[in-house]
């Protein structure tokens, strides 16, 4: 009995001494505050490359709206065969003054035309923006110009010196 009485002791400072092998207070708590930390750099780290993510997306959006402003603006032709006419005026000076407010919006050819017979007195001074290779193009440039300004507006056909 006395050896069982030993053995019971024994055992005990062996567990007792395996327990307190283990890790303090203070080391478990240094290694949840450090697992923490861990997390905390892992969650900063995907929110930056969520955000990284977002920036790209928005930054590739606004170069595909770019890009599509861009090619719908009117494709003006040096040679084209079409123009838009979005006034007509019997005065030469009031023709100028809005074709010069035109020219202001950077529109390649905004130009006059002086049509009538100047024995009878019917001048009529056609204020045009062109030229466009297609009819179309003209006609949906027209639209758009002729909304924007109130204007009413036609295309026509360029009648041109050298042909």
């Amino acid at each position: 009995m006395k050896k069982l009485g030993i053995y019971t002791l024994l055992l005990a400072a062996a567990l007792l001494s395996i327990q307190a092998c283990g890790p303090s207070e203070e080391e478990r708590q240094a290694a949840e505050q450090a697992r923490l930390d861990s997390l905390q750099q892992v969650q900063e780290q995907r929110i930056a490359e969520m955000m990284q993510a977002r920036e790209d997306s928005l930054a590739r959006v606004n170069k595909q709206e770019q890009i599509t402003e861009e090619e719908a603006q009117p494709q003006f032709s040096e040679d084209g065969e079409y123009a838009v006419q979005v006034g007509a005026f019997r005065s030469e000076t009031q023709a100028n003054e809005y074709r010069d407010q035109l020219r202001e919006r950077d529109y390649p050819s905004v130009y006059t035309v002086k049509i009538g017979d100047e024995a009878t007195g019917d001048i009529w001074f056609r204020l045009r923006v062109g030229f466009f290779e297609a009819e179309q193009e003209a006609e949906e440039f027209g639209q758009e110009l002729g909304s924007e300004l109130d204007t009413g507006y036609w295309v026509s056909q360029v009648e041109r010196a050298d042909s």
